[in-house]
């Protein structure tokens, strides 16, 4: 019989913590820029609560039945995943189409526990929505523990049976865990998108083992010694201290930068089991501190929490003008508490506790029933519930297929960004340029206009749509130096420039490509008029947007009423030269490819180098 297990109610106060990081990450990565670690915490504390349940079974069964596990883990997971691709997807068709392209592949993906790998496969990034954030990206974390919980009953059986120390066994996992850590650091490459490092289950399941080593020689029903008051008092300065350092890194660690996957990672892992191995202690206070209504009711629903607070987030971004501002967050929250107490409910919790066993029967019988044209003993609402599942899986699996040139759109932008970086560390005289003649005639120019072009010293800053056409723009203007990074947000155009104030002085010119990605407002602050005031007296150029985002047509407005104020203010109508060219674009709409890369720069070579 398997033993029973200790009830810890701080854990309900450890997934608050960790699904509050991830919510505040996704609402404002600029500001809660460590938020994405949340998740850190959610795998330690699976890989720590799975392990203790199967050494329990062992230790009250002598054995552990796999299949028995693989089925409670489903049971867990599986209800909740479909319901949120089964109310999401119809929202996709109706409401937000461009993101259909790919949903099969995604729902597929999700289902057989692999997204993680598909969105790899894809050239998807976590951290850049060059093409608009995606409701379902954040199931890679379901996959990474899917695939972790495929194997791990396995490898525990082994260890009980063949390793039989618990200390062995912690060492060995541990070891294991290293290994994981070495191949995100080997893989790392420093100014690329990490996105492979943090999807791949290779480069993740170091959290995953760390919670479960924790498991072997810490667990919940360890008989612990009383603690004495110095004890005490050395466990809360303890929590107090590691709590601290794991919030002000969930705040200011970054997300690409190499200290996070050089180490960074691993390290708020342990943070992680610290937090569970205070909480578990009987004798510290740390269970207590977790504890409280507030969070036994939030911790109790994280996990719907966490389904659906990335699809009405990015919904949302999609359709309003500034997603958050405070009134704009504050329904946003509404709704993903409402949509996961109503899941918890009538979903979660009643298909955890359901005998799947009786499923079969019961679909037998009202099989029966149909054939016997018994319409009435069909209970109205499993047949609605039939008719809305059939009708929302007919969507996902006749949705259109992943476009190929977005695959080929986000590696070229990769690829082209880290172009940029390498070629802004060579010095302006280095770059090779084609004869002006040449140049003249790839652009449809005039010769003079390439002429002049080549001599313009040209500071710019821009986003991921720059990044898209800066190999055309470096080779049309060899002496421009290009500060653009994709996702990068208009607040940031002002810091750059004042950054590199040195090489904005030389400049002949500044060249804006920003507002992509959001409003060129955000709350009272105007940011049009910062850079303007960083740049002074000197000629700018700012590239206006076609996007199909809700601020399009606001943010164009505003350059407009921005030229107005500033004389030196001019802007490129990027937007009305290529409205009605979908041809240039890939299938976002928003990145130019091929012909549209070139007469991108054509414009920007007749608006700045034209006499």
């Amino acid at each position: 019989m398997e033993a029973k297990k200790r009830f810890v109610s701080g854990f309900n106060g450890l997934r608050t913590l960790g699904v509050f990081a991830v919510i505040f990450y996704h609402l404002y990565p600029e500001k809660i820029q460590g938020g994405f670690l949340g998740v850190v915490l959610f795998f330690v504390l699976s890989g720590y609560l799975v392990t203790d349940s199967l050494l329990r079974e062992f230790k009250g069964t002598k054995k552990i039945s796999p299949l028995k596990f693989w089925k409670k883990r489903m049971k867990r997971i599986y209800p909740m995943l479909l319901v949120v691709f089964l109310i999401v997807s119809p929202y996709l068709l109706f409401f937000q189409n461009n993101q259909m392209k790919g949903l099969r592949s995604n729902f597929l993906s999700s289902v057989f526990m692999v997204q993680n790998w598909w969105q790899i496969q894809q050239g998807s990034s976590y951290f850049a929505d060059s093409a608009g954030e995606s409701p379902f990206k954040h199931i890679y974390y379901l996959a990474i523990e899917g695939q972790f919980f495929l194997f791990w009953p396995l490898i525990v059986i082994f260890l009980v049976k063949f390793i039989r120390h618990k200390k062995h066994s912690f060492l060995l996992i541990n070891f294991l865990a290293i290994i994981s850590l070495i191949l995100m650091i080997a893989q790392y490459k420093v100014g690329q998108d990490p996105t492979r490092v943090y999807y791949g289950t290779d480069t993740r399941v170091f959290s995953l083992f760390m919670g479960a080593s924790m498991a072997f020689v810490w667990p919940l029903n360890k008989s612990h010694a009383k603690l004495n008051k110095k004890g005490q008092a050395f466990g809360r300065n303890l929590l107090l201290g590691v709590l601290a350092l794991t919030l002000l890194l969930y705040i200011f660690m970054p997300a690409q930068s190499p200290i996070t996957y050089y180490g960074g990672l691993w390290f708020v892992s342990l943070l992680s089991m610290l937090l569970i191995a205070l909480v578990v202690h009987p004798g510290l206070k740390a269970n207590r501190i977790f504890s409280n209504r507030i969070f036994d009711y939030i911790g109790s629903r994280s996990y719907g929490i966490y389904l659906w607070q990335l699809p009405v987030f990015a919904l949302a971004a999609a359709k309003i003008i500034n997603p958050t501002s405070w009134y704009n967050v504050i329904w946003q929250l509404l709704l993903v508490f409402a949509l996961s107490e109503l899941s918890y409910r009538f979903i979660e919790s009643p298909l955890v506790a359901y005998d799947y066993s009786k499923l079969w029967p019961w679909i037998k019988t009202k099989a029966e029933d149909i054939q016997r044209e018994r319409w009435r003993a069909l209970p109205k609402k499993a047949l609605a519930v039939v008719i809305l599942v059939s009708a929302s899986l007919l969507i996902i699996l006749t949705s259109p297929k992943s476009p190929h040139d977005q695959q080929v759109l986000e590696a070229k932008i990769m690829e082209q960004q880290k172009a940029l970086e390498e070629a802004n560390l060579k010095a302006a005289n280095a770059r090779v340029s084609a004869p002006l003649k040449s140049i003249a005639e790839k652009y449809g120019v005039d010769p003079v206009v390439a002429e002049r072009a080549s001599e313009m010293k040209i500071f710019a800053v821009g986003d991921s749509v720059m990044v898209a056409g800066s190999t055309d723009l470096q080779e049309a203007f060899p002496r421009m130096t290009i500060k653009a990074v994709v996702g990068e947000q208009v607040d940031s155009g002002a810091t750059i420039l004042a950054e590199n104030k040195e090489a904005v002085q030389k400049a002949d010119a500044i060249l804006i490509g920003l507002g992509t990605n959001g409003t060129l407002t955000i709350g009272n602050t105007n940011y049009v008029e910062k850079i303007m005031q960083e740049v002074g007296d000197k000629p700018v150029y700012w590239i206006n947007n076609l996007m199909p985002r809700p601020w399009e047509k606001s943010n164009n407005n505003q350059l407009k009423e921005m030229a107005k104020k500033y004389p030196n203010l001019t802007i490129i109508d990027w937007h009305g030269l290529s409205e009605n060219q979908s041809s240039w674009f890939y299938s976002d709409g928003i990145h130019p490819k091929d012909q549209g890369a070139m007469n991108y720069t054509r414009l920007i070579l007749e608006s700045m180098a034209k006499k």
